[in-house]
Order: C-alpha cells, then sequence, then structure tokens
C-alpha cells in the first residue's frame, strides 16, 4: 500500500510528537498539561508565521506585477552623478529609438532638442544637485530625428544621506502636446474668420440679426445698430426693434415669425421667412426692409434660433418707382399717339357728317330737310362720340394704380389690342395675322390690362422697326397656343431679328437702341416685370430665320 506524500512542517512534527507523548507515553498529569501547552504554542506560532510568509508572498507577488505595468507604461533613467546614464527601462528604447548599449555610459544629450535654451539644462541641474525635484515638459529628439515631448520628474536618490544617483520617470505627452497645437491653430483660424465675417457685416449695408428662440435674447450687428439709431452697447430686445416699424406692420412681421416656428413643428427640413416692411430710424429716416430669416436647430431636431439679414431696399424701391414712373410717360406719350390714330377716323367722319349736314341746310330750307336723315346724322355722330369715349376708359384703365383681377376672354383681349394699333398698321401697310389652335383655354382670370399694355409694347416695338428697316411686305403673325396649364402667345415680325449682340441685354432697363425721340428703352424691361411680378409667366425673345418672336407664356389663374 503506497502512502500518501505528505509534507509536514518542523514546528508542526515537534507539536504533534509532542501531543502523541502526553497522551500515550506520560503518566503525570503535570507533564501532560505542559505538553500540551507547548504544543499549542507551537501550533499557534506557525499558523501566524504562515500568513505572515502568505501576505509577504502576496505583496511581492503584486509589486513585481505593479513593476511590470510600470515599466511597460513609464519611460525611466538612472544617472550617476556623472551624468552618464547607468539604467533605462525598455519604455525608454522604445520612446527614443535607441537601444540600452546605444545608451549605458552616455549622457541625455544623446537625446537633446538642439533648439532649447542652454539655460533650461542648467536650471536643470542645478535643481537636483541641490537635492530638489526638478519637473517640467519639454522637447526631445528621437534616433531618427523625429521630436517628441515628454513631462520629466527627475528626483536625487540618497544613501546615508548622500546624493548617489538621479531617477527620472517620464510620460510621453506628444500626441496631447500636437491636440493641443491643433486646437490653438483652429481656435486661431476660428478667430481670424470671425474677424472677417465680423469685418464684412458690420461694413455691408445689410444687418445681421439673431434670435434665441429659448432665452428670447435678440442680437443686432452693430454696424446696423448703429444706423437705427441705438447706442452700441444698447440692450436690444425684440419688441425694441418691432417698435421702429409702423404699428400695422408689426402684427405682420410677428405673424410671419410664428408662422415659420409652425412649419418647423410640422417636420420640414428647412424653414425660411421672406417679408417687406418699412422701418423709421430714430433719427427718423425711412427705410424699405427687405427681411430674410433661416431656422436652425438642435440635435434633436428643434428649433432653437432664427438668423437672417435686414436688407436695406429702399434706393432699389425708389429707383424701380422712377422706372415704372418713366415708363408710365414714355408708354403714355407712345399711347397719346394711338389714341390720336383711334380718333381721327371718327373725328373725320364727324365732320364729314357735320359738313354735309350744314351744306343741306345752306342749300333748302332747314324745314325742308329730312328729318329722318338729322336723326340718321345725330345717331351716327353719338355712336362715333362713344368710341372715342370707350377710347379714353380703355387707356384710362390700362394706366391705372389699381391693379384688379377681372375674368376675361383671351382671344378677345388680344383682339382689342389689335383695334388699337390697326390703325398705325394699316397706315404703314403692315399686315398682321392672329391664328389660334383649336386646344387653347380661352377663359381667364388674372390682370387684364396688364397683359394687354405687353402685348401693345411689344406690337409697336414690332411696327417700329418694321418701319425702321423698310422692310418689304412687313407682316406681324400672333399665334395663340396651349402647353400643360400655361396659354403662349407668340408674336413674330419678319424684320430679321435682334442683332445677337444685344438680344440678351433688351430687357434690361434703360437699354435701348432706338432714337431718343422714339423711347428711353424701358417697355420690354417693364412688360418683363408685369408678366413676372403680376402674371406670373415668363417673356423671352428668340430669333427665328425671318426676325425675333417674342413669346408670353401665362398660367391659367394668376
Amino acid at each position: 500500500m503506497n502512502l500518501p506524500n505528505i509534507k509536514i512542517s518542523i514546528p508542526y512534527a515537534v507539536a504533534i510528537l509532542l501531543i502523541i507523548n502526553a497522551v500515550f507515553f506520560t503518566t503525570q498529569s503535570n507533564s501532560i498539561i505542559i505538553q500540551l501547552v507547548i504544543s499549542m504554542v507551537i501550533f499557534l506560532y506557525q499558523l501566524e508565521n504562515d500568513k505572515i510568509k502568505k501576505k509577504l508572498y502576496n505583496s511581492q507577488k503584486q509589486l513585481t506585477e505593479d513593476a511590470k505595468i510600470f515599466d511597460k507604461n513609464i519611460i525611466v533613467s538612472e544617472t550617476g552623478l556623472d551624468g552618464k546614464i547607468t539604467y533605462v527601462n525598455q519604455k525608454f528604447c522604445d520612446a527614443t529609438g535607441y537601444s540600452r548599449e546605444e545608451l549605458i555610459g552616455y549622457t541625455h544629450k544623446i537625446i537633446r532638442d538642439p533648439d532649447t535654451p542652454t539655460l533650461f539644462y542648467q536650471k536643470l541641474w542645478e535643481t537636483i544637485t541641490n537635492g530638489d525635484i526638478f519637473q517640467e515638459t519639454f522637447k526631445n529628439i528621437k534616433k531618427d530625428g523625429t521630436a517628441f515631448w515628454m513631462h520629466s520628474t527627475i528626483s536625487p536618490i540618497f544613501t546615508n544621506g548622500n546624493i548617489s544617483s538621479y531617477k527620472a520617470i517620464r510620460f510621453d505627452i506628444s500626441e496631447r502636446i500636437t491636440a493641443q497645437k491643433s486646437i490653438l491653430l483652429k481656435d486661431a483660424k476660428l478667430k481670424e474668420q470671425s474677424t472677417r465675417f465680423e469685418f464684412a457685416i458690420n461694413s455691408s449695408r445689410d444687418g445681421f440679426w439673431d434670435y434665441n428662440i429659448t432665452s428670447k435674447e435678440f442680437y443686432l450687428s452693430s454696424a446696423w445698430k448703429k444706423r437705427l439709431g441705438f447706442e452700441k452697447d444698447e440692450n436690444l430686445t425684440y419688441l425694441k426693434y418691432l417698435s421702429l416699424m409702423p404699428e400695422q406692420y408689426r402684427f405682420e412681421h410677428h405673424i410671419a415669425m410664428h408662422d415659420m416656428l409652425d412649419e418647423c413643428k410640422s417636420g420640414s427640413k428647412f424653414v425660411h421667412f421672406k417679408i417687406r416692411y418699412p422701418l423709421i430710424t430714430k433719427s427718423g429716416e425711412k427705410l424699405i426692409i427687405e427681411d430674410v430669416g433661416n431656422t436652425f436647430f438642435d440635435s434633436c431636431k428643434s428649433p432653437t434660433r432664427i438668423t437672417g439679414f435686414h436688407r436695406d431696399i429702399t434706393d432699389q424701391e425708389r429707383q424701380s418707382k422712377i422706372i415704372e414712373s418713366q415708363n408710365r410717360v414714355a408708354a403714355m406719350g407712345e399711347m397719346i399717339g394711338n389714341i390720336a390714330h383711334q380718333w381721327r377716323q371718327p373725328i373725320g367722319a364727324i365732320n364729314n357728317i357735320l359738313n354735309d349736314l350744314e351744306i343741306d341746310i345752306e342749300l333748302d330750307n332747314l324745314a325742308q330737310v329730312d328729318t329722318q336723315k338729322i336723326l340718321n346724322t345725330s345717331n351716327k355722330i353719338k355712336e362715333y362720340t362713344c368710341h372715342l369715349s370707350q377710347t379714353i376708359d380703355d387707356f384710362k384703365e390700362l394706366y391705372s394704380n389699381e391693379k384688379r383681377k377681372t375674368s376675361f376672354i383671351l382671344t378677345q383681349l388680344i383682339k382689342e389690342a389689335l383695334s388699337i394699333v390697326e390703325p398705325e398698321y394699316k397706315r404703314n401697310n403692315i399686315k398682321i395675322q392672329l391664328t389660334k389652335s383649336h386646344d387653347t383655354c380661352n377663359e381667364y382670370t388674372g390682370y387684364e390690362r396688364e397683359l394687354l399694355q405687353v402685348i401693345l409694347n411689344i406690337l409697336n416695338n414690332a411696327k417700329d422697326i418694321l418701319i425702321e428697316k423698310s422692310i418689304e411686305n412687313p407682316k406681324v403673325l400672333i399665334t395663340l397656343t396651349q402647353e400643360n396649364n400655361n396659354s403662349i402667345i407668340i408674336i413674330q415680325d419678319n424684320a430679321g431679328g435682334i442683332p445677337e449682340a444685344i438680344i440678351n441685354k433688351i430687357f434690361n432697363p434703360y437699354f435701348t437702341t432706338k432714337h431718343e425721340s422714339l423711347g428711353i428703352g424701358i417697355g420690354l424691361y417693364m412688360s418683363k416685370k408685369i408678366v413676372m411680378q403680376y402674371l406670373q409667366g415668363s417673356l423671352e425673345a428668340v430669333n427665328e430665320s425671318s426676325g425675333a418672336k417674342f413669346i408670353i407664356k401665362i398660367p391659367k389663374e394668376v
């Protein structure tokens, strides 16, 4: 039979023997007690000794593990009193690129950065030789020439009260330094861009504004605050800004802001508003403002602020009114000529009728003049005068400031335009023809008189160019057709077309090739503005082989 291999320490063995001897071989009670007590003392002592050894073992094990972690993550070196390296750990070698053999016996000059001032190292040695600890962050150079940054703590080691060596603990913080430099560079660029942005904003006639929906803070660029009459450091609120508007416009602006925020709640990704209103500065100057704003959202897609620009369009509006006024004066001159031509025929007819009546009266006694003839003459004169009156009403409506939407028949409108220009066209032997496709929508709701003005302007321009170029067999073709829900009016002449060099300029204000006695070049500019602004359509000009073609495209209902 094999006995188990049991290891028993000597103290435990002695204690066991004493117990056996006391139990089996000793007869005296005092001797038995003494032996048992001694055995107990030996047991207790050995148990305590085992605990101490176990703790010591665990402590040594933990210390070894900590030393491995320390050696793996911290750069360590030791230096003798002469400054030469006596020990480096593997982390030091990894950080510098040198092997232990290349470092031991050499000074730290091997990794010193040449750009670091000598005074820095003088201060280092002065500190540690005086028995003090030196802490600093400085740059070093690897074996391959790469620069890196370390935060170093260098401590003197004392033996019997005297300095025997120096130990340095270092941390590679190159990534942190690089990140800090990157942040500083970004901050510098951001500051530069912010300065440029602020300069651009304050140099502009436009006003930059920002409204924080949560805090209700309202910001206005400093240059714009000054323009409106506020002090530079004055605390400006949204309500204070609204106070500069005439009262009837404040509610409109407020509603525009709220409507935009309601649109945000519906889930729209891009929400903005655009509104125009007058504004009175504190100095009493009246401005016309175009206010444009966009909404910005937080990470939860909730609107947080509204930011935008106040654009001063006072001069633009004033110029537009001047152009419109000049256009009316110029067009009025042309229309007066058309009215005169409209009136010539009925006035001449009235004159001829009255002359015939006078001759009848002179040749015959009044009593012998046929009464029915007088009545017919009177009715004829009334008919002609009614036509004259209707002509005045038509042109009065055409140039009225009151823009009214009406229902009208498109072909009838074009025929009305033709009846206005017909006398002048006939006098210059210009043929005019109207062609209508069978699928064209004829009933419209919109600004009838404005469309009439556009058609008349193009027809008069066609007449002028045909006369100017002395075209043989001059003619103008008007085509009315349909495209989806839009009607298209095409007016084409056979005058050879518009020169390519100027075809893209003819809708510019004040551009003209006519003599100044024939107009100031704002007819086509205003025509395009009318089509786009009032009729919500388009007007363009292209060249065909025979001449210029003007294309008016308008929706069925404006």
